[in-house]
């Protein structure tokens, strides 16, 4: 072994525990104050909410997440059920995959999924019974072994070819009730050939009309049809037909058993009802807002409701309404993500193809690093962009696609900026005050596009005042930018115009000194790249562009404006004897870039998920995809950094996560220099991570006689250790030395590991 000090140190070791989440680790970030859906019994419940599930156990009062980060197969999920037997919570999902979940066990039944034509159908309810779960969807009744974990059945309600949506279904007196797009079936349980639809019947006297809830009461089936306008009509079958319930205006959601009667879920309330049909109790108000029910259940006296608007809620002797309170975003759509200052704003506006806004309602959510602040607004619609002002990190700017820009300090909205009072447009064809990019330089000005208005480009000066900035860029649109380290500007132009680039020479309004320039995105072998989608400007200053073929680097930004200007693409051997090369990603569409401590480039893509390549690109180090990885979705909007933790934030067609990686921003200097986790527990399996260092430190670990043990370089201020020697083995328990000097020489620290092994 390697000596590479000659010491004896007796120590007390103070080890001081941080919060840190080891590297590699995957943390969701999805919406968790919304649910659809609501399973299980008195002792855990599972709560929905279309992307994840929020489960609870009521004996520990412990709230914990489900997601793809902790071993579900997608988001996405149509429904849920519980089986009471088998103590099995069931998922389907949009795409008709189905997970299994007993207790810490997760278990997936891809049959239907692999299966059945995937189409707009999907599954619209789960009932249980037995070992069984019953499966309500556009191709019939699925029923699925919950203990074989296989399908067994398809039920076929109707008498026509063809298949009839089933909505919801029920069991009562030996028969089953479908409710279906053709009305309301039934047929007998002991009849063996349901998969047959000659072997199923109209429920007598109900109207050959859409059937969407059902459930057997007492000796009465309640049946809901909606309404045109959302009348619902609930009707009661016993000896015959009759109207149970119509309220005007209510949508009836979910039918649900509870103790000696059953539930109905509705947009405006919950009734409780017994067996024979009698109100025992109406929820209409929580006593500090009103409701959005999708579905609910009781226990004892306890009632449980997914609300789509307040989450998960619980009513405790069904009065004193409090929700789950569980950290999220707003929403789990995406349009941006930027981080700076160990902050992180999330947009979730949209735009389509052709550039016009989705109408989602303006949602912004700021995480400060350990939970979600959330910024809503009923009257503005596609929060597009975000970005932190550099010299007040408190303070913040958001473009919307319709209302102009915002300005908030302390998450708290302090200006509004539209047509009626700067000089933004409004878009000739909507009448709104359209923004997209938003880039503040090195200044403190912030320069803003408007992608479809005569005069693209503004500027929200430091000082507080506005100016156009008059160019014409000869293209119909204008979107995102970024501010160089050189004070340039580059922007860019979609749908095949390329780049414009503005170098204002540092003196904002005075306009006889600057350069612009449009460019053509042309590569070296003299090939032209019509499409770019994103840019980023990395440590060294050379300017990365995301096109439809991969990516191009400007490496001499300075140079732009000569008159025969090149972009770069990396080109990676093929070594197969060949002598040929392939340009690195050059078939995929790169949507986002974003460039950690390390240099290293962070590609998302619109269809392979994301890749992480080398200082230089020309090594691909990681690509994160759904088959390797808890990625909600191959479908990548955005990427960003937090420098100061090196947490990677994708935002997905899924919704939004984050793996923590070991690249942060070096320091200057050495600062608040530790390890973690430390100390060491022996069953940790991953790797130790050194942090507060300078970019490119020296790490050299010894134990504590000054054996050299193994050494490495920091990915900008982080440096980690896989806890093995030179030979691949894993360390004995005892106190490491870990002995920092930075690059140059200039300074150096040491600070310590406690380890524990088997």
């Amino acid at each position: 072994m390697k000596k590479l000090l000659s010491i004896t140190v007796s120590v007390f070791i103070l080890f001081t525990l941080k919060g840190q989440t080891p590297v590699g680790s995957w943390t969701d970030h999805l919406n968790y104050n919304t649910a659809d859906g609501i399973s299980g019994n008195a002792d855990i419940i599972y709560s929905s909410t279309g992307a994840s599930i929020l489960v609870y156990e009521t004996g520990m009062n412990e709230i914990r997440k489900l997601s793809p980060v902790s071993g579900l197969s997608e988001t996405g999920i149509a429904s849920t059920g519980w089986s009471e037997t088998n103590s099995t919570l069931i998922i389907a999902y949009t795409s008709l995959n189905i997970d299994l979940v007993r207790g810490s066990s997760i278990e997936n039944i891809p049959d239907i999924l692999n299966r059945f034509p995937y189409g707009q159908k999907k599954i619209n309810r789960i009932r249980t019974r037995d070992n069984y779960a019953y499966l309500a969807s556009g191709y019939g009744i699925i029923i699925a072994d919950i203990v074989r974990k296989e399908i067994r059945d398809t039920w076929k309600p109707g008498q026509e070819s063809g298949d009839n949506e089933v909505f919801d279904l029920a069991f009562g007196n030996g028969m089953v009730y479908a409710a279906t797009a053709k009305g309301l079936w039934q047929a007998d349980l002991q009849n063996q050939g349901l998969s047959y639809p000659g072997n199923w019947e109209r429920v007598k006297g109900m109207p050959e009309a859409i059937c969407n809830h059902v459930i057997f009461a007492g000796e009465t089936i309640y049946c809901n049809l909606p309404g045109a306008s959302g009348d619902d009509i609930i009707y009661a079958i016993s000896e015959g037909v009759s109207v149970f319930s119509q309220s005007p205006g209510t949508v009836n959601r979910s039918f649900d058993p509870a103790p000696d009667g059953f539930l109905i879920s509705s947009s405006r309330s919950l009734r409780y009802y017994s067996a024979q049909g009698t109100l025992l109790k109406e929820i209409s108000y929580y006593g500090w807002g009103q409701p959005d029910i999708f579905q609910s259940l009781i226990f004892g006296n306890d009632i449980w409701i997914a609300d789509r608007t307040h989450g998960t809620i619980h009513g405790k002797n069904m009065t004193g309404f409090t929700g789950l309170p569980v950290s999220g975003p707003a929403s789990n759509n995406v349009a941006d993500i930027t981080s700076e200052g160990g902050r992180t704003i999330i947009c979730a506006g949209a735009t389509n193809g052709s550039w016009n806004g989705l109408k989602l309602p303006y949602m912004v959510s700021v995480h400060d690093g350990r939970k979600f602040e959330n910024i809503s607004s009923g009257s503005h619609y596609d929060a597009m962009r975000a970005a932190i002002d550099s010299s007040d990190p408190s303070r913040f700017f958001v473009s919307s696609w319709g209302s102009g820009v915002f300005i908030y300090e302390n998450n708290t909205l302090v200006k509004q900026f539209d047509s009626s009072n700067s000089p933004l447009q409004e878009s000739g064809t909507s009448g709104e005050t359209r923004v997209l990019g938003l880039a503040q330089d090195k200044t403190g000005n912030l320069w803003i596009t408007q992608p479809d208005v005569t005069d693209k480009i503004k500027v929200f000066k430091s000082g507080g005042t506005w100016e156009s900035y008059p160019v014409n860029i000869n293209a119909p649109l204008a979107t995102d930018l970024i501010a160089t380290s050189s004070g340039q500007l580059w922007i860019i132009l979609p749908d095949g115009y390329g780049l414009f680039i503005i170098d204002d020479n540092g003196t904002s309004g005075i306009l006889t000194d600057d350069k612009t320039r449009k460019l053509t995105i042309t590569d070296s072998d003299n090939r032209t790249i019509n499409s770019a989608f994103s840019l980023a400007e990395d440590l060294d200053g050379s300017i990365w562009v995301g096109t439809g073929q991969g990516p191009v680097i400007y490496h001499n930004p300075e140079g732009i404006f000569d008159s025969d200007v090149r972009g770069s693409r990396i080109k990676v051997p093929r070594n197969d004897g060949s002598g040929l090369a392939d340009y690195m990603l050059g078939t995929e569409t790169i949507t986002s870039i974003a460039v950690d401590g390390a240099n290293r480039k962070w590609l998302g893509t619109l269809s392979s998920g994301a890749y992480l390549l080398s200082a230089d690109g020309t090594t691909l180090l990681k690509n994160y995809n759904t088959s390797n990885s808890p990625l909600f979705s191959d479908s990548i909007a955005s990427v960003a950094i937090n420098q100061l933790t090196g947490e990677v934030w994708f935002g997905t067609s899924g919704g939004i996560l984050s793996i923590r990686e070991n690249a942060t921003t070096g320091n200057e200097t050495f600062n608040n220099v530790y390890s973690f986790p430390n100390p060491v527990r022996e069953d940790f399996t991953g790797n130790v991570t050194i942090t507060g260092l300078v970019r490119d430190t020296e790490v050299k670990i010894t134990d504590i006689s000054g054996n050299l043990v193994s050494e490495t370089t920091s990915e900008g201020g982080q440096a980690s250790w896989d806890l093995s020697t030179y030979n691949g083995r894993r360390v004995k328990s005892g106190v490491y030395l870990v002995f920092c000097v930075a690059g140059d020489g200039s300074e150096s620290c040491i600070t310590r590991i406690m380890i524990i092994s088997k």
